[in-house]
């Protein structure tokens, strides 16, 4: 009797160990945009009651036996294998490893978020956080009020992690308009999507922004009606995006601008968030060139890419860098062809698991190629807020129910 007595104990603190787990993690995706002091304290709390509950075992072997989970381990494990080849020092190599961590974080959660109930949590949470900071946003826009950035409307980490923080709140809304609401229900999400592309496209000077949206919302409207209608929805999608193009004078300045720092990349006397991009991705291809099948070793970049531009140029272009602001140039120039190819399957393999999952699975996938879309010109797995509020929205989202009921005991509930 005291025995049993003592189990059903445990399991009670199991299960409030995991229910506080999931809880944390949707507070870590909620504050990733805008507070890396509260989601650094979210996310190691949610390890800890993760490790308390005494499932923590059974959720990986839930995990691992994910299509998309697989590819983690598989892209992990040859990053492990670059750090045995990298010309670096054992503390660059861990650095390295620790600034892809956010994908450990996404392994975790896809054995923590099978129930329904869990993901209908996270997307209201999220939808509930991010509608108070739109209009938080709009409105300082309007007053012109500047708190970050020097740009007026501009609260959160940076603008670009703002920007798409908003796209990621916009596709929830596209996929929960489908879903059986009320009209009035209806109204408010329509709503929320007009409030989150005015803060897209006319607030936020973020260039990742205006092509992450458009790109992952024809991807959500073709995974919710067809990909037969894809001709149909581009061409809707082309057409809303021509009229925001021509109404929307915080755009246009910044594709102006972009267009004029390209131009003069190799010949601006001073850095410019274009005309840098251009000379790390030559320099970079550069060197890929030299080791394309396996690259220089994890953690390699920084000593790699200084070393060659160093003797190559007098002026602002031979400053070291730690990342070529491009995602997939960095792990093709760390780990070869091989790491990138591993790389890109993750990306496929989740997408492909998350688009038959609707509605959740298929807004983790959505997000996800926004995501994938922007870190052409940026390293958006590894920065800490695109990087965390990607891990959360596919560890939570994508997550499959196990078959397995033994596996899945105490991680479900």
């Amino acid at each position: 009797m005291a025995l049993n007595k003592t189990m059903f104990s445990y399991s009670v603190f199991a299960e409030k160990s995991l229910s506080a787990s999931r809880y944390l993690a949707i507070i870590a995706a909620c504050a990733a945009p805008a507070s890396t002091a509260i989601t650094g304290v979210a996310c190691i709390a949610m390890l800890i009651t993760w490790l308390m509950s005494g499932y923590a075992w059974q959720s990986l072997k839930i995990s691992a036996a994910q299509p998309a989970g697989k590819m983690l381990l598989l892209f992990f494990g040859w990053l492990i294998i670059g750090c045995c080849y990298a010309d670096t020092a054992w503390a660059d190599k861990i650095t390295t490893l620790l600034s892809w961590k956010k994908l450990l974080y996404t392994f975790v959660l896809f054995g923590l978020f099978q129930q329904i109930e869990w993901k209908k949590r996270f997307v209201e949470s999220y939808l509930a956080v991010m509608s108070v900071a739109a209009v938080v946003a709009f409105v300082l826009w309007i007053f012109n009020i500047q708190v970050k950035d020097g740009n007026a409307g501009i609260f959160m980490t940076n603008y670009s992690s703002q920007s798409l923080a908003f796209v990621a709140a916009a596709l929830c809304c596209i996929f929960m308009l489908k879903q059986p609401v009320s009209l009035q229900k209806k109204y408010v999400l329509s709503g929320l999507i007009a409030l989150f592309l005015l803060n897209i496209f006319f607030v936020s000077p973020s260039r990742s922004g205006y092509l992450a949206l458009p790109i992952s919302a024809a991807f959500a409207l073709a995974t919710m009606f067809g990909y037969k209608k894809l001709p149909h929805i581009l061409a809707v999608t082309l057409v809303t995006l021509s009229l925001v193009v021509f109404t929307s004078s915080t755009l246009q300045q910044r594709i102006k601008l972009g267009l004029a720092e390209k131009t003069h990349a190799q010949t601006s006397q001073n850095i410019t968030s274009i005309g840098v991009r251009v000379v790390f991705a030559q320099n970079t291809w550069e060197l890929i060139q030299q080791k394309p099948l396996l690259g220089y070793g994890t953690s390699a970049f920084k000593s790699v890419y200084s070393a060659h531009v160093a003797p190559k140029y007098k002026d602002w272009r031979s400053e070291p860098a730690t990342d070529p602001h491009n995602q997939y140039l960095f792990v093709w120039l760390e780990n070869g062809l091989v790491g990138l190819l591993v790389f890109l399957a993750y990306i496929v393999v989740a997408i492909r698991q998350g688009a038959v999952l609707q509605p959740y699975g298929a807004i983790a996938a959505s997000v996800l190629v926004a995501i994938a879309a922007a870190s052409l010109f940026n390293s958006n797995f590894k920065t800490f807020p695109e990087g965390h509020l990607l891990a959360f929205f596919v560890g939570c989202l994508l997550a499959q129910s196990s078959i397995n009921k033994e596996e899945n005991h105490g991680t479900t509930k």
